[in-house]
C-alpha cells in the first residue's frame, strides 16, 4: 500500500492500495530478494466488496475519461433484490473501466475486458445499447485476440 506500480489501464504510475495488487507486489519483491529476477507487469485498479450482502465491483478507470463514452443501466425492481446498477466506461473501442453494484453476473469478464485492453470494434456500440451483453462481447472479441491485441486468424 505504499509502493507505486504501473497501472495498465491509465498508463500512469499509481499507489494502488488494493489487497490483490499489494499481494502481487509483495510476491514480486520476495522473489527478487531471494535472487529470482521478476518484474511486476503492472496493476489494475480493482475492488470487489460485499457490504451486508450487497456486492459491488469496480475495475480500471471506473469514472471514465474526458471524451469517452459510457453505458449505464439501473434496475430498481424489487424482484432482483432491490436494485442494481451497471456502468461501463469506454475510450475509443476499449472498455477502460466499469462499476457494478448488486450486479454480480460476469464480474470476471468485466475484469478481463478492462485488464486485457480488448478492442471491441462493433461490440462497443452493442454494449452502449445493452451493457448486459458483456459475456457475448468477451467471447467475440477477447477470445479472438492474442496478448498483443492482434486479431487471430
Amino acid at each position: 500500500d505504499c509502493a507505486e506500480a504501473f497501472d495498465k489501464v491509465s498508463g500512469k504510475t499509481i499507489v494502488s492500495a488494493i489487497q490483490p495488487n499489494a499481494a502481487e507486489q509483495a510476491r514480486v519483491a520476495a522473489l527478487n530478494m531471494v535472487g529470482r529476477r521478476t518484474e511486476l507487469k503492472g496493476v489494475t485498479q480493482i475492488n470487489v466488496l460485499d457490504t451486508l450482502g450487497l456486492v459491488s465491483a469496480s475495475f480500471g478507470n471506473w469514472q471514465g475519461v474526458p471524451g469517452g463514452q459510457r453505458a449505464e443501466l439501473t434496475d430498481r425492481s424489487i424482484a432482483n433484490g432491490g436494485g442494481r446498477h451497471l456502468s461501463l466506461q469506454f475510450a475509443g473501442d476499449q472498455l477502460i473501466g466499469c462499476n457494478a453494484v448488486g450486479w454480480t453476473d460476469h464480474v470476471g469478464v468485466m475484469r478481463g475486458l478492462v485488464e486485457g485492453q480488448v478492442r471491441l470494434g462493433a461490440w462497443k456500440d452493442k454494449l452502449l445499447q445493452d451493457p448486459t451483453r458483456l459475456m457475448e462481447a468477451y467471447l467475440a472479441c477477447a477470445q479472438a485476440q492474442d496478448a498483443r491485441g492482434h486479431t487471430r486468424a
